[in-house]
């Protein structure tokens, strides 16, 4: 059976670089502005179809402008005495972004006590354009290190989506370690298809969404900057490659290969496993409609993934909390709400299903995500407002969630005289798969997310953020719905 899937997986890879540029298109579009929308910064964008050819030159268009004093440029170092865009036009590109969050836990939750943290990451990016640089036309090799700062709130909360999807890397829990976390090549072969390879943060290829995709300017909580049935699909930074088609101006499709070992991430280059050894790769197809009802903008995108790896019962992703620590602790809570006759049954069998938890092969889901601007201002379409979703759905025991949903408003520019601000409100609910929930007695989780994004400078944004976790841990120990405050300040070097 191992062996023809992994047949199956060869074949895919053969037909199928179609996916991973989806996330890089929609990022060098946003060059431009990284403190709008910085999450993508490290993806590249596909040029738009035009009525001629070009001969696929430059896939950043236009460059960055690093021009004005510091009050109006979107850089805070600005342009190095010319320096820096003089490197630009030669093809050679670095920005670095620093994230920082202060957050506390005022109710509820884990554990209210000393729950007051300070965490942040800093992104470094530096971009080499093969066309600009006179090698070859239409290149792109984009290099990604990151440092993750201080201790983030998420343990005292103690819910499953974590409330600071930005204090989870590179490498979760391990403050001030430095990584490269992303290298990889983009390569233009027309203007309708690309192809990329290497070492790439998966969770930027798929699912995303104008109005909650990015943890630096938009909605912090996990459950509103991805859906979470793609974890077992889409680990951080693994190697990969894929394609992005666009037969037409409404339609793209992305395919991508990834490889799903455990063993690789952020620390790792990937190279000594990747694709060999271990039959446990993922392919991942999306496809993106742009749909523009009364000429508002807005998407429809449709996705499924498979994935050969092997995934162990209980054995969640980093990027979730699931609030049991052992089998013990299991097995106990299990104790306390059995018949007295039932007890040592339930015990055994718990911690041994803990212990030796049985694998789920051939991990599957679907997902399904939509973002639609219902007001946009006729002098400006970027300025309006919209609305966002999201569902998935994954029957395979092997992961913690079986369904999700996401239901938002998201927007820019609200108040007068302040078109560079945005704002969000989310909310989703999470359902535990039964294999776990029996195990710990655990079953949903929801949450609601606000903030607002306030352009201090075009390089600086500090956002206000409010979340209110309802069965933090999934209804664990009957946690008090969790309130957790907090500002986040976003900077563009």
């Amino acid at each position: 059976m191992r062996s023809t899937m992994a047949k199956r997986v060869t074949a895919v890879t053969g037909i199928s670089l179609s996916l991973v540029l989806y996330g890089a298109r929609v990022a060098v579009a946003q060059n431009a502005a990284p403190t709008t929308a910085p999450a993508a910064a490290s993806q590249p964008a596909a040029p738009e179809p035009a009525s001629k050819p070009t001969g696929m030159l430059s896939l950043i268009q236009p460059l960055p402008d690093y021009t004005g004093d510091w009050t109006t440029r979107k850089y805070l170092t600005g342009d190095w005495g010319g320096a820096r865009t003089q490197l630009a036009e030669k093809g050679i590109l670095f920005d670095m972004e620093l994230t920082q969050w202060l957050q506390g836990n005022a109710y509820g939750g884990k554990d209210t006590n000393n729950a007051f943290r300070y965490s942040g990451s800093a992104d470094y990016y530096l971009k080499f354009d093969t066309a600009r640089m006179g090698l070859w036309p239409g290149g792109l090799i984009t290099l990604h290190g990151e440092t993750q700062i201080g201790d983030n709130i998420n343990p005292k909360v103690g819910s499953l989506m974590r409330p600071n999807y930005q204090g989870l890397f590179p490498v979760p829990g391990e403050p001030g370690i430095t990584t490269l976390s992303e290298f990889y090549l983009t390569q233009a072969l027309s203007e309708q298809f690309i192809i990329l390879a290497g070492k790439i943060d998966a969770t930027s290829l798929a699912d995303q969404n104008a109005f909650a995709s990015n943890q630096r300017t938009q909605f912090s909580n996990v459950g509103l900057r991805i859906n979470p049935v793609l974890f077992n699909a889409a680990p951080y930074t693994c190697m990969a490659a894929g394609a992005i088609w666009k037969p037409t101006k409404w339609l793209q499709i992305m395919t991508a290969v990834a490889d799903n070992d455990p063993d690789g991430g952020a620390t790792m280059t990937g190279f000594n496993t990747a694709f060999h050894g271990r039959d446990w790769q993922t392919v991942l197809q999306e496809y993106d409609i742009t749909l523009k009802p009364f000429g508002l903008t807005g998407h429809q995108r449709f996705g499924l993934f498979y994935t050969t790896r092997d995934f162990r019962e209980l054995a969640a992703d980093p990027r979730i909390q699931l609030p049991v620590q052992s089998s013990q602790e299991a097995a106990f809570r299990r104790l306390r709400s059995a018949p007295l006759w039932l007890k040592g049954l339930r015990a055994i069998d718990t911690i041994d299903a803990i212990r030796n938890p049985a694998e789920r092969p051939d991990n599957w889901g679907l997902y399904y995500n939509f973002d639609q601007y219902l007001f946009t201002e006729a002098e400006d379409p970027e300025q309006g407002w919209g609305v966002f979703g999201r569902f998935g759905f994954a029957p395979n025991g092997g992961n913690v969630f079986e369904e999700f949903y996401s239901l938002g408003l998201g927007g820019k520019g609200a108040i007068p005289h302040r078109d560079r601000d945005s704002w969000g409100l989310g909310y989703y609910l999470a359902n535990i798969t039964d294999n776990v929930s029996n195990l710990l007695d655990i079953y949903a989780e929801q949450g609601v997310e606000l903030y607002y994004n306030i352009e201090v400078t075009p390089w600086l944004h500090i956002t206000p953020d409010l979340q209110v976790i309802v069965d933090p841990g999934g209804g664990f120990d009957s946690r008090a719905p969790a309130i957790v405050y907090g500002l986040r300040m976003q900077m563009s070097f």
